[in-house]
């Protein structure tokens, strides 16, 4: 068993994440204090160009969490998804910028930033078959950089990303505005077409009264999509929302088929 910390930063989130590796799998814990923390990341790390309105919206939720000292996980979940929903055309729009900077000039900034003993580790670590992005998977770097050598290169990855954020801030506020303004607009659909199929969702868990287990199973796949655009657990291809409602149509009649099935 394998217990690992990292603090994973970028101008849109910083999570305080704990990879307890056993047998392959990495578990997730979430309290209050760090779901209140990455929201006030998600309120002052904004991309370019969200209206003003959302701003002072997210000014005063914020305020209202920080003041409440009794708000519940579930509570400032809600007021999370709530706002990230807002903030998610903007966010996926400035992020089409920001991997492609990043593929394009990440590594170079990087190895600017390391000392020539974390460059040669780096070069070792490329030999054996590492990639520049596999520096943000805990298990392969292990192998290589030692724990010292991991805190200081996760605060090297940190200020390289904070490099590419400004970077990518000034690209999509000039030479790339309109396309970036063209993403934000598609984005903006995409989220209209997602809230209709999660509404659809939860209007077929609210309407299934027969099968409990379903709807609650339903409840969960909805709040886990949410999760993902709230930035609070794995991020779910928005594709994936396709064929959904019919899945559990099917699990419907597989269920009335075998009836000892709750």
């Amino acid at each position: 068993m394998h217990y690992f910390l990292c603090v994973i930063t970028n101008s849109v989130l910083v999570g305080i994440i704990f990879f307890w590796y056993t047998e392959g799998i990495t578990t997730y814990f979430m309290s209050v204090d760090h779901t209140r923390y990455i929201f006030e990341r998600l309120c002052r790390d904004l991309p370019p160009l969200v209206p003003k309105k959302i701003q002072e919206d997210l000014s005063d939720a914020l305020e209202q969490v920080q003041d409440n000292v009794s708000l519940t996980l579930d509570q400032l979940e809600d007021t999370m998804i709530l706002f990230a929903k807002k903030l998610w055309p903007y966010r996926e729009a400035f992020w089409e910028f920001y991997r492609v900077n990043e593929g394009e000039i990440g590594e170079k900034m990087l190895c600017k930033k390391m000392s020539k003993e974390m460059v040669k580790k780096y070069t070792t670590f490329k030999e054996a078959g590492g990639e520049f992005r596999d520096l943000y998977r805990g298990g392969s770097v292990a192998k290589v950089f030692s724990s010292e050598d991991i805190t200081t290169l996760c605060a090297t990855l940190v200020e390289m990303q904070q490099d590419i954020w400004n970077y990518t801030v000034q690209e999509v506020l000039t030479k790339s505005k309109i396309r970036y303004q063209k993403k934000i607009e598609e984005f903006k659909h995409i989220l209209t077409n997602i809230e209709e199929q999660l509404d659809v969702l939860l209007r077929m868990a609210d309407n299934e009264q027969e099968h409990p287990g379903l709807a609650e199973e339903i409840r969960q796949h909805v709040r886990g999509f949410e999760h993902g655009i709230a930035l609070l657990g794995p991020k779910i291809d928005y594709n994936e929302l396709c064929g959904v409602e019919d899945y559990y149509k099917e699990r419907k009649i597989y269920k009335k088929h075998n009836k000892n099935i709750v």
